[in-house]
């Protein structure tokens, strides 16, 4: 009787041992089968979680096994520390070679494809949605979130009548003062070089045609070439003619550029001005020759017409920050100036279409 007695308190003595590695194996086992289920329900975002997870479990598992009475000191024995670290060890492995397979079967997938896209924020998508459409009205882009206050009225409404002018959820109270300062910084960009003889001595040179609704887009290497947004310093200015083929150009805006892989993302547009109103659009396969725009074109077939091709163009965006120019009715941030239009065409009721330009918004 008292032999049974003293037995007990051993045993409970022991318990903690034995308790502990199981639990911690569990546990272990448990945020692997987690991570793996997570990572098939997310289409593949949660492999790298899942393989960290598998081997910080692994490793977990057989330091706390490899430190107790229950651990690798049977030797060679079938334990059930054994077993256990042995198939946690093994769901480690399979749980690699899985997200290695997964990882290289998109290696093949061209950019901006839908798989890819359904992996960017929610900004990015709704972004990425903001696409040409020719049946909502001349000139037939829908590109933009909506009219919204042009510069001027960014710069005297007050927040609340800003607030109350812009699409809802477009631009947050805080991101007003934000918004309105960068707004600010190109405006004074745009005043010191409102002529091209400036444009030029700051290192910006003409690329296009007076296009229509968009103007001569100049572009500054410098600025291009540092992937960096700066409000303060557009990659481009904006001139036209104004309706006048022999006049001088007058600046009409400012635009911006930032290339993929050099500042800019594959898939999620570039961060840019205080909140969401600001959409970068995107070209491909863009033909320039004889004054005349297109894009979806093929390399040999802008090369066979003589013209200067341009594969993939991203991420662009016009910003109206100089009303003395055209005004853009639509936005400060209106992708196309219906009102730049009207004067490019010297006749206010001219009726609006994309004249030897065959750009979309994407």
């Amino acid at each position: 009787m008292a032999t049974i007695v003293a037995s007990k308190p051993r045993a409970l003595l022991h318990l903690p041992r034995i308790v502990l590695p199981l639990a911690l194996l569990v546990t272990s086992a448990g945020v692997v089968v987690a991570t793996v289920l997570l990572s098939v329900w997310f289409d593949g975002s949660w492999n790298q979680a899942a393989t960290a997870a598998g081997v910080v479990a692994t490793v977990v598992a057989a330091a706390v096994l490899l430190g107790n009475g229950q651990g690798w000191a049977n030797g060679t024995r079938l334990s059930l520390a054994a077993i256990s670290t042995g198939v946690v060890g093994l769901a480690a492995v399979s749980l690699a070679a899985v997200t290695y397979v997964g990882g290289t079967s998109n290696a093949g997938l061209p950019s901006g494809n839908a798989a890819q896209q359904q992996q960017t924020t929610d900004e990015g998508a709704a972004l990425a949605n903001a696409v040409s459409n020719n049946e909502i009205e001349p000139p037939g882009y829908s590109h933009d979130l909506g009219a919204h206050p042009t510069y001027d009225q960014f710069m005297s409404m007050s927040d609340a009548q800003i607030l109350a002018s812009v699409p809802g959820g477009s631009v947050s109270p805080n991101e007003v003062p934000a918004l309105q300062g960068q707004l600010q910084q190109a405006r004074d960009f745009a005043l010191s070089h409102n002529t091209v003889d400036e444009a030029r001595s700051a290192g910006y040179y003409n690329t296009t045609n007076d296009v229509p609704f968009m103007g001569a887009h100049f572009i500054n290497g410098a600025y291009l070439s540092d992937g960096v947004f700066d409000a303060s310093k557009p990659e481009g200015l904006l001139f036209s003619k104004m309706g006048n083929p022999d006049g001088d150009w007058k600046l009409v805006g400012v635009w911006y550029l930032i290339l993929p892989g050099q500042g800019g993302s594959d898939t999620v547009p570039p961060q840019g001005f205080a909140g969401n109103l600001d959409l970068w659009h995107q070209h491909y396969g863009l033909c320039t020759r004889a004054g005349i725009i297109s894009e979806n074109n093929s390399y040999e077939s802008c090369q066979a017409d003589h013209g200067n091709w341009i594969g993939d163009l991203r991420w662009m965006m016009h910003v109206w920050v100089y009303p003395e120019g055209a005004d853009n009715s639509a936005g400060v941030f209106g992708y196309l100036n219906q009102d730049l239009w009207a004067v490019q065409q010297a006749d206010p009721n001219a009726p609006a279409g994309l004249g030897d330009t065959t750009l979309s918004a994407r």
